[in-house]
């Protein structure tokens, strides 16, 4: 339980967070959520604002997809035709008018979002970024990628999550825990109980399957029976790599970018000083009678370093010697910087002037870098030229795919016009397969309705920074049903399973109930199993060496009366039992100092706040007038 705590005492702030970075959530894949069109169809209207059959279909999509990912990285066979695409749908729905329904809350509450703040969200998003700056090319092939027709949609989906977050923020945020809130949880907490279990095993080779019973279940689960739908692709793939060599370098502007890369590469030099600091107590004229009086000490022949140690006031070089290291011009003052780069190696200057007081500077040492010739740094200078050019025919390339797509029939012609060949891949199932079908985002587009159905070419898919694709449906081979000769002894097996587990479930439950009213004693179930029972004293709910599922049991089972035993049974994952006797329970005397724990106010608090938005939810929804289509 302490975990969980953990887990949700924060939930507010990750829902926050979560609203804050929607633009990356958009990047994975969250597609054109926010798209109105008053020419679509309606699924529904929240208060006279319309969602969509388009966009209630591409939310869809998503949530299918995403769905699918989390199932098959539980299950590497799971079957993605087992989805009940009307209760998805329904789902999906039920989520976009809620989302409806709460930025309209918001917007009555009066909450806003500046344009200053979306702004600098989008400048912020690296994927929106070339060479760590933001680039409007990169930023509107993203946002068509993600499905959003303009800059305008997107900036409308950001301001939406960020007005809801800033929305839940104000009820969970506010939210707190009484004292008897947090000694109750404490007492729940604290508490540990005693008890006893045995187990009672699945008998699975008693158990007898007929014909009859597999073809009925054959019949009546005709869905978990079906071969792979499948599909063959044909691929488009622009590659940023493809282009460097189509591009050339100039030799002036090879020479102008050597230049400026040399002219980085200046002198360094080493310095140490001695300063006298400017303050309340010591004005500019005595600090400089000061530095005068050091510069003679120097010239009468004292160690600089020494002097250093002694008088200085900058106590980060002082030890040192009055050590600054190695630095290039422009490193320091404009003051300290003139003098330091006008002195011969190991001369004194005289008192400079700085903000911080009067220094007296060292010249210990000067280095200067021997300069690479161009040849030798023609190649990583031509990359870096072409790479700027590249960037350019990648970013125009890529809006003509895009273009040609939309337009074309087929994706010869975009492979004409781009001079790309065409891919044949496949064939390959919704889960996709290796390489490019190994991308999400490319087996989603493959199976969608416009593509899958209708024999259009995809929209253009980023897989990354340097590599963009379009993809057609060539073959389509649906679903079937095999055969019940090849699938008998799955279901035999599958049958006779739920018939043990079932069997053993019941024998569990009479046992119970036996031993509840005193027919039979634990000793002689003991006996009858011919197993002995496994006894645990002082158990908390934290405990991590019990089975979850028997503790989850034990701690939800009524405290024992009259100093009579509690008997329960639980199921074990492979459908054994355990026989529970639950035989006492234990709460500390003192929980005061336990009860002030702020984990526990934190746990509280984040449910309270969660209770108090679901209800403002629920509010709203009540109030709004909804219609579905």
């Amino acid at each position: 339980m302490l975990q969980q705590m953990r887990d949700n005492a924060q939930s507010w702030v990750a829902k926050v967070i979560v609203g804050v970075i929607v633009l990356i959530f958009a990047l994975t894949g969250w597609e054109s959520i926010s798209r109105f069109s008053s020419n679509e169809q309606t699924a529904a209207e929240v208060n006279g604002t319309v969602i969509s059959k388009i966009e209630l279909e591409q939310a869809v999509a998503l949530q299918r997809r995403q769905l699918v990912e989390q199932l098959q990285q539980l299950n590497d066979s799971f079957d993605p035709n087992l989805i009940d695409d009307a209760l998805l749908r329904k789902s999906v729905l039920d989520g976009l008018i809620e989302r409806a329904v709460l930025v309209e809350g918001a917007r009555d509450f009066d909450l806003r979002i500046s344009e200053v703040m979306i702004d600098q969200l989008m400048l912020a998003t690296p994927d929106f970024q070339v060479d760590g700056q933001f680039d409007a090319n990169r930023f509107d092939i993203v946002i068509r990628n993600m499905g959003l027709g303009s800059r305008l949609a997107f900036r409308d989906l950001v301001r939406q999550e960020l007005l809801l977050a800033q929305l839940r923020n104000g009820f969970e945020a506010t939210a707190f825990a009484t004292p008897g809130e947090r000694l109750q949880l404490a007492r729940l907490e604290e508490q540990t109980r005693d008890f006893a279990a045995i187990e009672l095993s699945i008998q699975r080779d008693e158990i007898t399957v007929t014909d009859e019973e597999i073809e009925n279940y054959y019949t009546a689960s005709a869905e978990q029976f079906m071969t792979e739908e499948q599909v063959i692709l044909e691929v488009l793939t622009l590659s940023r790599d493809n282009f460097f060599d189509q591009v050339q370098v100039d030799e002036l502007a090879l020479q102008s970018l050597y230049e400026r890369e040399i002219g980085n590469l200046t002198e360094q030099r080493r310095a140490s000083h001695i300063l006298i600091e400017l303050s309340d107590e010591v004005s500019e004229e005595q600090a400089q009678k000061e530095a005068e009086a050091i510069a003679a000490r120097l010239a009468q022949g004292e160690e600089f370093a020494q002097l250093a140690e002694e008088v200085s006031d900058d106590l980060g070089t002082a030890g040192a010697g009055g050590d600054l290291g190695y630095s290039v011009r422009g490193s320091f003052d404009p003051a300290f910087d003139e003098a330091l780069f006008t002195l011969q190696d190991g001369e004194v200057s005289k008192p400079v002037l700085t903000s911080f007081g009067y220094h007296l500077i060292k010249l210990t040492d000067v280095t200067a870098p021997e300069l690479p010739s161009l040849e030798s740094m023609r190649e990583s200078l031509v990359q870096d030229l072409k790479t700027e050019q590249v960037e350019r025919q990648y970013v125009e390339a890529s809006r003509e795919l895009a273009n040609l797509a939309y337009e074309s029939p087929d994706l010869e012609e975009p492979a004409r016009a781009l001079g790309l060949e065409v891919e044949t891949i496949g064939p390959i199932g919704r889960q996709g397969g290796e390489g490019l079908t190994s991308n999400t985002r490319v087996m989603a587009a493959a199976f969608e309705e416009d593509v899958l159905q209708d024999g259009l070419n995809s929209q253009l898919l980023e897989l990354d920074a340097d590599t963009s694709v379009v993809i057609r449906v060539k073959q389509h081979t649906r679903a079937q049903q095999r055969p019940l000769e090849e699938v008998s002894l799955d279901i035999a097996d599958t049958l006779q399973f739920q018939k043990a587990v079932d069997q053993t479930r019941e024998q569990a439950s009479e046992r119970v109930s036996a031993l509840r009213e005193g027919r039979t004693e634990p000793a002689q179930l003991a006996e009858e199993l011919g197993q002995s029972w496994e006894r645990h004293e002082a158990i908390s709910r934290s405990n991590n060496e019990m089975p979850q599922t028997l503790l989850r049991e034990v701690f939800a089972m009524p405290r024992p009366t009259d100093d009579k035993p509690v008997y329960g049974h639980v199921r074990q994952p492979d459908g054994s039992q355990w026989v529970v006797e639950l035989r006492g329970v234990a709460t500390p005397q003192s929980l005061e100092a336990a009860a002030q724990s702020d984990l526990y106010e934190r746990y509280i608090a984040g449910q309270t706040g969660e209770q108090d938005f679901t209800a403002l939810q629920e509010s709203l929804k009540e109030r709004a007038d909804i219609e579905r289509f």
